[in-house]
């Protein structure tokens, strides 16, 4: 390029959007990014990871532009119309010399979301490391003398009620500099759920760390890092990520080439791939899956991240392990496919979701799932359900895997779940049959999950052409029910009829020929030629939650009302496989922990260990032959591990028991 590159922060990025000089040329393809891929973009840039260059153009011509996106992703002004304006040659000229007019070219998807996130339409968290998940090279540092690398714990579509969370758009607010501290605390620091019952001292302190992590964010918000070049100077997490993100000569890689690589003088990663798909022909298998497992096995439940997987793993843990978790594995799938919970494996919502069966599997000591009692297969069934609907795994899958193994864990072994937060996790995000109209992209996960859900429902779905049962094995599409040409033609001037045209409530699962097959016909007369083959298709039809008077034409003309009805229908059966049984399952498998008298707990500081004894009936503990409060105890620990004083500890989050399924839990769950 002859233009020299030049930078801008995205601070400046954002205010020359709010005042229109940043727009988008009419023609560019829409904001299609998934609320994930912002807190992969933030967290890149916080780890200095390139994330390649916003290309701008200064138009000397007439041309339509749009404004960036700023709908909500769903319910109310989800699909209203984008602003277009044009302009003639004069007023682009003016605005060039004026303003500095630009068209963004290239990199709308990235600034976009940064726009989004930082003005609130998308909420994007940054979760802060508590002191514990520190490494002891970085604890030694003052608060203010931590980078925000090393203080990032996770960028989130939620916050952690067990970790400083700051929401980036009141992190930006914040970074203007006309805020009071009262009203800081008052506005944003006072609602987090970390804050909860904590007292004076301790609030005092974490207000003081979460002003020092805003001011943070604030100046990487003016820090100029869009258009940067990258140094290849990178641990071993850093590698990974770089060819994650970044394509080689067309190819993709992940961190799994690289570990192949790690393990190749006694353990073949790609022979073994293939070996498993040959002795195990119906199904595919993502090898990424296996090696998370495996790293769960290895870390006792506790971690499944890339860094851990690479500098931890090595090809004896894989000769240990991998034959029987690709045994597991296989189960699982047959159950998923057998129990009509997945439709086929390209329509699975989220494949992650295989690990904590199986560990279900694993940990139950059985051979398959029909030996699993019916406590444990309801219990299954609603989790599988909600996690998909409530989105779990689509940001922060690997803290989703680590606590739904540890979960299912303790279901395989017929203990009760004691993490009463853990069925808030499980909130479904449709809670009205019209958010189901936000969902028309076959990426998303609750668009697969309502046409698994579909499927689910009917005990398996049937074929439209005649009444065999769709298999796995079928080459299965999304059919539009009323086709997606004869909706332009017979509606084109209906702009709410075109807008939910490829809507979820206007789809359903056919083989691929079927498909075919019905072309651009209404809906009447080409089911009218399915029923001369298929005299069954009424209670086809119902199986797919399609009224059956669409045979008849009677919604031919009224396709608004045709996906009212339709949506309906599925919010129907959301209700009622979700909602409606979330009482019933908290009351049958959640056991709010009831110990009485001492028992024993520990911390970690610098690595280095510290038992005491808690009385739960008066919560004092009773550390080095005196007695403290749950705070005061922490903080006399971290002074005898480290010799460091003068600390603010929230105790209740500092101090740990072992609970009856063997895993490590903060006393918090004791507090009064």
């Amino acid at each position: 390029m002859n233009t020299p590159q030049q930078t801008e922060s995205i601070k400046n990025l954002v205010e020359n959007i709010d005042k229109g000089n940043i727009v988008l040329p009419e023609f560019q393809r829409d904001f299609v990014w998934e609320i994930k891929k912002t807190c992969e973009l933030f967290d890149s840039i916080v780890r200095d990871i390139f994330i390649g260059s916003i290309i701008y153009g200064k138009p000397t011509f007439e041309i339509t532009v749009r404004e960036i996106d700023t709908r909500p992703r769903k319910g109310q002004g989800s699909r209203r119309k984008l602003k277009i304006t044009s302009f003639d040659k004069g007023e682009i000229n003016q605005k060039s010399q004026i303003s500095n007019f630009r068209l963004i070219l290239d990199g709308q998807q990235r600034a976009t979301s940064f726009y989004r996130a930082l003005k609130g339409i998308d909420e994007i968290w940054f979760i802060a490391k508590s002191e514990d998940d520190l490494d002891n090279e970085i604890k030694t540092k003052e608060y203010k003398d931590r980078s925000l690398e090393e203080m990032l714990y996770t960028f989130s579509l939620q916050e952690d009620e067990e970790r400083i969370s700051i929401k980036l758009s009141e992190a930006y607010e914040i970074s203007k500099g006309d805020m009071f501290d009262e009203d800081i605390k008052e506005n944003f620091f006072d609602n987090l759920l970390f804050v909860v019952a904590m007292n004076d001292a301790e609030l005092k302190d974490n207000f003081r760390r979460y002003k020092t992590l805003c001011m943070k964010l604030g100046e990487l918000f003016k820090s100029e890092l869009l258009l940067s070049y990258y140094l290849l100077n990178m641990d071993n997490e850093k590698f990974a990520l770089f060819f994650e993100r970044s394509n080689s000569k067309g190819i993709q890689l992940n961190f799994i080439d690289i570990l192949a690589a790690k393990l190749y003088k006694g353990f073949n990663l790609r022979d073994k791939i293939d070996e498993l798909e040959s002795r195990y022909p119906n199904f595919k298998f993502d090898r990424e899956i296996i090696v998370r497992t495996i790293s769960y096995i290895v870390s006792n439940g506790k971690d499944i991240d890339r860094n851990y997987i690479l500098s931890n793993l090595n090809y004896d843990h894989f000769n240990l392990y991998w034959d029987d978790i690709c045994k597991y594995y296989n189960q699982v799938l047959d159950f998923l496919f057998q129990e009509d919970l997945a439709i086929s494996q390209n329509w699975m919502p989220y494949e992650n979701m295989v690990i904590p069966l199986i560990i279900f599997l694993r940990e139950s000591n059985q051979n398959d799932f029909s030996q699993m009692n019916e406590w444990q297969y309801e219990f299954i069934k609603y989790w599988y359900w909600a996690s998909i609907l409530s989105q779990r795994y689509s940001s922060g899958s690997n803290e989703a895997i680590l606590q739904d193994s540890n979960v299912l864990k303790s279901i395989a072994k017929g203990i009760k779940i004691t993490d009463r937060v853990f069925f808030t996790r499980l909130k479904s995000q449709i809670d009205s049959y019209e958010d189901i109209f936000s969902y028309s992209r076959k990426v998303n996960v609750i668009y697969k999950g309502i046409l698994n859900l579909i499927n689910y429902n009917s005990m398996g779905l049937t074929d439209w052409n005649n009444s065999s049962k769709l298999s796995f094995s079928k080459k299965l599409e999304d059919h539009h029910i009323f086709p997606k040409e004869y909706i332009k033609q017979q509606f084109k001037n209906d702009e709410q009829a075109i807008s939910l045209m490829d809507c979820v409530a206007n789809r359903t699962l056919i083989p691929k020929i079927t498909n075919i097959k019905v072309g651009k016909k209404k809906p009447s007369r080409y089911m009218t030629e399915l029923k001369a083959s298929n005299e069954k298709l009424d209670s086809t039809l119902k199986e797919h939650l399609v009224p059956t008077e669409i045979v008849e034409g009677l919604y031919d003309e009224f396709f608004n009302e045709f996906i009212e009805e339709r949506a309906k229908l599925i919010f129907d059966l959301i209700k009622k496989t979700i909602i409606e049984k979330e009482k019933q399952i908290i009351d049958q498998y959640y056991l709010a922990p009831r110990v009485q008298g001492n028992i024993k707990i520990f911390a970690t500081y610098y690595s280095k260990k510290l038992e005491a004894t808690l009385d739960v009936d008066s919560q004092k503990v009773l550390l080095l032959g005196e007695s403290h409060s749950v705070s005061s105890a922490a903080d006399k620990a971290k002074y005898t591990l480290s010799g460091k004083g003068d600390t603010s500890t929230n105790g209740w989050r500092f101090w740990k028991y072992i609970d009856n399924n063997g895993q490590e839990r903060y006393i918090d769950e004791f507090r009064k």
